[in-house]
Order: C-alpha cells, then sequence, then structure tokens
C-alpha cells in the first residue's frame, strides 16, 4: 500500500514573500483580489485570523472593523511560480512531489525509512519549512485524499495508520473532502455534516443529489477508489538520496558525498544489467537553492570511480559558479540515460581492457561539454569533400576509415601543375605551392564521377592518382576533365599521406 504526505501552507501567499513593513510592531496582512461586489480578502496572516478576518470577505467590511491593516494585491502566478521551486526543493525528500494550489503532495513510499519512519519526516519536514519563514501542516495517510483532509482541518502533524484513514476523517466537516462550497453548503443544510455521517451512506442517492464528483471524492479519500498522482517530474528508475545532519559546503566533501551516492546507486545497474550514460547530481541548499550539474558519459558505464572522477571535473570547470552558500544538507544522484551493458569477463586475461577512448572523451567533456567534443563521421558517398562529417563523439564510435584515402585532406583542392607522359597518363612531375616534385612511384586512377542525383551545370570527372616522391612523399592528386571530353585538363591535390 502505498503512502502519501500532504503539506499545507495556510499563509504562504503571504510568507513567502517574507515582507514586512517598517516599524516595531507589525500590523495584520491581508492580501485582496478583484471579484464581484469590489474587493474581497483572498488570504490572512495568523495576525489577521485571530482578529476574525477570513477570506472571502469584503475589504471595505474589514477595513469597518480595523484600520490598521497591511492590504497587498494578490500574486496568483507568482505564488504558483513560487510554489512549484519549492516543490523542486522538496524533491530532497522524496522525488515523488507534485504542488496544488494550497501546498505540497508527496508519494512517500520507500523514503520515509531514510529519515527514521514516517513521523520523524513529517517533523523533519516542518522544522525545515519552519526555517524558511513557513507555517506547515502535515499529515501522512494511505490515500491522498485523506492526508490532504487531515492537514488543512487537522491538527499540525499527524501520521494515520494504513487501513485507519476512515477513523481519523470521521470527525472532519465535509469540506474537507475538497468538494465545492455548493456541496458542501446543501450537505451541512441536510445535517450531514461530518465525513461519518455520509462515509456509509448509499452511494448512489449521494450521486444523484450532490454529484459523481462528490462520492468519487469520499471513495477516494477512504481508499475505496484510487486515485491518480502526477509528480512535478517524473524520477528517474535509478536514483540515491542522501540527507546530512550537517551541512558541508566544502568540495572536498562534495566528492565525498558523490562517491557515496555512486556506490549506493551502482549495485542496481549491475543488478539489472544497466549502464548509465547520462547522471545528474542535485545539491540542496540549507537557503532552499538548488545547485545541479550534468555529465555525459561516451559509453555506458557502472564504474563508481570514473563517474567520481567525472564530477570532480565538472566541479573544477564550475568554480566560478560554484556557490555552496551556508552549505548543502541533502544530495541526491539520478542517472537519467541508461543502456544494456551485459557483464564483462573479470578474469586475469581481460583486466586492463577498459575503453581508454571513452574514458578520454569522458573527460574532455566534463570540463568542455561532451556537445563540444566532436569526430569525422563517415557518410555514404564517393565524393571526397562529402565523405566525412562533423559528429557527436557520444554515440557509437564503430565505424571503418578508408585507409586508401590520405590522412590530411585539404580543405579546398589546390591547382597544380602537372607534366604527365601521355594526356591521360599518371603524372610525372608536379608543381605544388611553389615546389617542384619527381614522382617516382603513382598509383591509379581511381575515377569518380559526380553524383547523378544533384544538378550541375558542367558536371566533372576527377581521376584520383596515389603518387610518391623521389623523397618518399605521399600526395593525392586528381586530374578533372569536362563531360563529353576536354582539351585541356586541370590537376588539383587534394590531400596528403602521413
Amino acid at each position: 500500500m502505498r503512502r502519501y504526505a500532504c503539506v499545507f501552507l495556510p499563509y504562504w501567499p503571504i510568507e513567502r514573500s517574507a515582507a514586512r513593513p517598517n516599524g516595531s510592531v507589525a500590523r495584520p496582512v491581508v492580501v485582496v483580489a478583484s471579484a464581484s461586489g469590489g474587493w474581497r480578502i483572498a488570504a490572512v496572516d495568523r495576525r489577521a485570523q485571530n482578529l476574525g478576518v477570513a477570506p472571502g470577505e469584503l475589504l471595505a467590511d474589514v477595513r469597518a472593523r480595523m484600520s490598521a491593516l497591511d492590504v497587498r494585491e494578490a500574486q496568483p502566478e507568482a505564488d504558483q511560480q513560487s510554489l512549484a521551486k519549492l516543490a523542486r526543493w522538496a524533491a530532497c525528500f522524496s522525488p515523488y512531489v507534485a504542488p496544488w494550489e494550497h501546498g505540497l503532495t508527496f508519494d512517500i513510499e520507500g523514503c520515509a525509512h531514510l529519515f527514521g519512519g514516517e513521523e520523524r519526516m513529517a517533523r523533519h519536514m516542518r522544522e525545515r519549512l519552519s526555517r524558511f519563514g513557513l507555517t506547515a501542516r502535515i499529515a501522512v495517510a494511505s490515500t491522498i485524499g485523506a492526508a490532504h483532509a487531515l492537514c488543512c482541518f487537522g491538527p499540525e502533524e499527524i501520521v494515520v495508520p494504513a487501513g485507519k484513514e476512515e477513523e481519523a476523517l470521521s470527525r472532519l466537516p465535509v469540506a474537507a473532502l475538497r468538494i465545492s462550497e455548493q456541496q458542501a453548503t446543501g450537505l451541512t443544510r441536510l445535517g450531514l455534516k461530518r465525513i461519518a455521517d455520509v462515509a456509509r451512506l448509499p452511494r448512489a442517492p449521494l450521486a444523484q443529489r450532490f454529484g459523481a464528483d462528490f462520492v468519487e471524492r469520499l471513495d477516494q479519500a477512504l481508499g475505496r477508489l484510487p486515485e491518480p498522482f502526477s509528480p512535478l517530474a517524473a524520477p528517474s528508475a535509478y536514483r540515491a538520496l542522501a540527507t546530512l545532519a550537517e551541512p558541508i559546503a566544502v568540495q572536498e566533501h562534495v566528492i565525498n558525498l558523490v562517491r557515496r551516492l555512486a556506490g549506493d546507486l551502482m549495485p542496481a545497474l549491475v543488478r539489472d544489467g544497466k549502464g548509465a550514460r547520462m547522471l545528474r547530481l542535485t545539491l540542496y541548499r540549507v537557503d532552499g537553492e538548488i545547485r545541479d550539474m550534468t555529465v555525459r558519459l561516451a559509453a555506458a558505464s557502472r564504474d563508481a570511480a570514473h563517474i567520481v572522477n567525472l564530477f570532480s571535473l565538472k566541479l573544477d570547470a564550475l568554480a566560478e559558479e560554484y556557490d555552496a552558500g551556508f552549505g548543502f544538507e541533502a544530495a541526491r544522484l539520478d542517472a537519467l540515460e541508461c543502456e544494456a551493458m551485459p557483464p564483462a569477463q573479470e578474469t586475469l586475461t581481460a583486466q586492463g581492457q577498459e575503453d581508454t577512448l571513452s574514458l578520454l572523451i569522458d573527460r574532455l567533456g566534463s570540463r568542455l561539454g561532451l556537445e563540444n567534443v566532436v569526430r569525422l563521421k563517415p557518410e555514404d558517398t564517393h565524393i571526397p569533400e562529402r565523405a566525412v562529417v562533423y559528429s557527436s563523439a557520444a554515440p557509437d564510435w564503430s565505424g571503418e576509415c578508408d585507409a586508401s584515402r590520405p590522412l590530411l585532406m585539404l580543405p579546398c583542392a589546390e591547382p597544380a601543375e602537372v607534366t604527365a607522359l601521355v594526356p591521360e597518363g599518371p603524372p610525372r612531375r608536379f608543381r605544388w605551392r611553389g615546389v617542384s616534385y619527381s614522382v617516382a612511384h603513382a598509383e591509379g586512377p581511381e575515377r569518380i564521377r559526380p553524383e547523378w542525383w544533384r544538378k550541375q551545370q558542367r558536371p566533372r570527372t576527377r581521376d584520383y592518382y596515389t603518387v610518391e616522391d623521389e623523397a618518399g612523399h605521399r600526395f593525392w592528386l586528381y586530374r578533372e576533365m569536362m563531360a563529353g571530353g576536354d582539351a585541356h585538363p586541370r590537376w588539383y591535390v587534394h590531400g596528403v599521406f602521413a
């Protein structure tokens, strides 16, 4: 059975800004929004609530009773943006977190033991939020509806044992079921004021009188119907989380924390025959800010030491942007992309056969960004200047090079003066870049015709020769001829062999 935690922030529109007027005594704060009949109260702080001000009242009526008010205009978009930011920080408690209008909802299945149990986890949540100046009410239950109702209408902190939801909800008002104000008013007029009054009533008459959505909310809260839960961001299948008793700020300590997380993450990858291709480290600062960094690997890996080294290089590269503030109190390591990685032979004969090229790419990518490390990828064409293109170094490095092509290909073929024994024969002497060369050996020709699907006004045919001069230098020359014959073909040097 899944377990959920709901956090209700009753004064969120006011406390999120932590702004108070100047003066020794703070006035009650209310947030107003334009509505029918004029400005109405949308939210109040604790002082205004204790003085009897309630959401929904007209601002004019409240001012008639008290003049000392700090009135602020509602900013619903900014409230939601700040709440989404808070939800991202709250992922240090559980990766399954979603914001709602006045708080957060967590799926804490498999997470509570990291904090010593559900009660300690709820207490830790409330303490951490109180450090941000936020008033929080927290409830833990086996259904989202029960946790939501209890955090809004129950005590500040409550943990309901599995299967005891109906008993815990029985004394709460029907408005706790996330129903409309009209539905709650209609139920109250009939004397159905508490959830216990409707929990055991036949569903068909309730649905006919108050709507099917009311019955659905009731059964979801009692665990008789499932309720979908959509977290803010889909968590990765492989992740490791660590919470710290004391914040850390020194980079060396962060690396040690990454080493611990990588050690926790690798066994799951080994178990499933997977290797990580992209990992993200998320660091949670004490003040609620988040620092994250991502490393990509050229080949799937589950070598913890190698991964730690990549994050160490990443931290070195981001040294100027690295800001620990008052320290990091939690961290999470996620394997965002994984590939199948069958077990490798680990006998004596297989030791030392690791792919050093992939390791080099990973190290360069950590400092420069993997997108900036490229390679030449063969293309399916016989035109030399289009035979290779720049491609990312991360994908598969499989591919064979044509040994008959020179290692150094000139960006543009350069004209050369060539002397041949016969017009269509191999060159015997040529002059290139002001230097004359005597040809000792020549191989060819290799005739390359233009691609027929590319429209050209004057298609040219090339005859390529590999020549070696008397000093042992090798060149790649070609003779260019127009279609239909050319009395004076032109020669070019296109590459140099090593």
